[in-house]
């Protein structure tokens, strides 16, 4: 594997579906995974690598995410050693995860959210939270949940957006 892999699900539309109307995990999820030991070997210990996997995963609505959490992870390890032809659970090492309770415990997230409010209608990108407080002068805001929204990219837009205004160029 690389930086940056993704392993899409063969059942792309039914996953959504799973997401959004049935607020679960769907049994083949499209898997991403990262390892930023590829670049920076110092990130792992000698010989290994660290894995960060992200899956799609539906806000929290008071699933039993323990049960969720058990499944997924079952069926990710069993995706993942059949396209890599490694049996990937006898390598690891240590693991922590984050599910949208957890999410929304440490960072306040809405419902455990990575990228704020939904982006499902033509108006949604409007509906964003601005860069800046209008009623805090010097609190600025700047990441996926707010404008222009969500994914590395726009987070990076965002970033630009909030520099600009504390120090205009």
């Amino acid at each position: 594997l690389d930086l940056h892999n993704i392993f899409f699900s063969s059942q792309y539309k039914q996953e959504f579906q799973a997401i959004f109307e049935q607020k679960t995990i769907y049994p083949e999820p499209t898997i991403y995974i990262n390892i930023t030991s590829k670049h920076h070997p110092a990130d792992a210990p000698p010989g290994a690598e660290n894995w960060f996997i992200l899956i799609n995963a539906p806000a929290d609505y008071g699933q039993d995410w323990d049960t969720l959490v058990a499944q997924t992870k079952t069926n990710v390890l069993r995706i993942l050693s059949q396209k890599l032809q490694t049996d990937i659970a006898s390598l690891i090492q240590e693991e922590t995860v984050l599910t949208p309770p957890l999410i929304q415990k440490i960072t306040g997230s809405n419902r455990g959210s990575l990228y704020g409010s939904s982006s499902n209608s033509r108006l949604s990108a409007f509906l964003r939270q601005a860069n800046f407080s209008s009623t805090y002068k010097g609190l600025y805001f700047c990441g996926g949940s707010v404008h222009p929204g969500g994914g590395i990219p726009l987070c990076l837009y965002s970033a630009s957006i909030v520099s600009n205004c504390i120090a205009p160029v």
